[in-house]
């Protein structure tokens, strides 16, 4: 870990698009300085679905969550129009052919010149992960295999993949992604099974919560990590913050900086040009201080 802050990106996570006009929105955070503009996954949303199981423990599931935009098809049009960095947080690839979404992800990248970092979570919603015909007792084990299936596909030239849940007989495709290999960030908790998911299979983690919070999982994450043998460089970090006032940003994206966070991600939820303007207006100037 970094004594001195390090260049820390800052970037927006936005969770729905009818107040304000989603490449407005992309447009406006390029020309102020922030660098990514991140988006969530859901398929759909059954009515039957129960929000106690809401990460925010309900009483209702938030109105933003079921107008989410696909995020590939959304950030495609993101690349083609700004600088920004692209990712997501969180897809769930358990709910696609691993197939088809490899090639997807990989056209993205490819056509973006290697700005997409790909933020995976293992879903709450058990009535929409059963829909794509998992058990959801299975959930970790199937995420865990579709990304490693599409790692094939992204780096090998003749790609074959086995396992329980998804399997690819010798196959080519392409594109490649431009970057070596796509960024798999898993975005969840820092608990136990949390900690050895990253450390057993992806490039890093997506974390929200107090920066207090983060610090102490990324001690332990980054011991476990050291203990596996895997690379000196560390995990990729994207950290996920709620708006805060100017003093409270500038004080946790210092900290944040300093435990070698690559991106901050500022989290809107549904929200008109009106709301949204004046916040990143007001961030822009503590982003151009920075």
């Amino acid at each position: 870990m970094s004594t001195t802050p390090q260049r820390t990106g800052v970037g927006v996570l936005y969770r729905a698009t009818d107040k304000m006009p989603f490449l407005e929105l992309a447009r406006a955070a390029d020309e102020r300085g922030f660098t990514s503009l991140v988006l969530g996954e859901h398929t759909h949303i059954p009515v039957s679905s129960d929000p106690a199981l809401f990460p925010g423990h309900g009483p209702v599931i938030p109105e933003s969550y079921l107008r989410l935009l696909d995020p590939y098809v959304a950030l495609s049009f993101v690349a083609a129009q700004t600088s920004l960095k692209i990712g997501t947080c969180t897809s769930l690839p358990a709910q696609h052919d691993p197939i088809a979404l490899a090639k997807a992800l990989a056209t993205l990248d490819f056509l973006s010149a290697g700005r997409l970092t790909l933020g995976v979570g293992y879903g709450w919603n058990r009535i929409e992960f059963t829909a794509h015909g998992h058990d959801w007792a299975d959930r970790r084990e199937v995420v865990r295999e579709h990304v490693e299936l599409m790692r094939q596909l992204w780096t090998q030239t003749e790609a074959e993949y086995h396992g329980k849940h998804a399997s690819l007989q010798r196959s080519w495709s392409w594109p490649k992604p431009a970057q070596p290999e796509i960024p798999v960030l898993l975005g969840s908790a820092g608990g136990p099974r949390a900690l050895e998911a990253i450390v057993g299979w992806a490039d890093g983690w997506m974390p929200g919560g107090p920066v207090d919070y983060i610090a102490d999982k990324l001690r332990q994450l980054r011991q476990r990590w050291s203990d596996a043998g895997r690379p000196a460089s560390g995990p990729v970090v994207w950290g996920i913050q709620e708006i805060a006032d100017d003093n409270a940003f500038r004080a946790d994206l210092d900290r944040l900086a300093c435990l070698d966070v690559a991106e901050v991600l500022i989290s809107f939820d549904t929200a008109d040009r009106e709301e949204i303007l004046p916040v990143l207006d007001r961030y822009a100037n503590v982003i151009a201080a920075y």
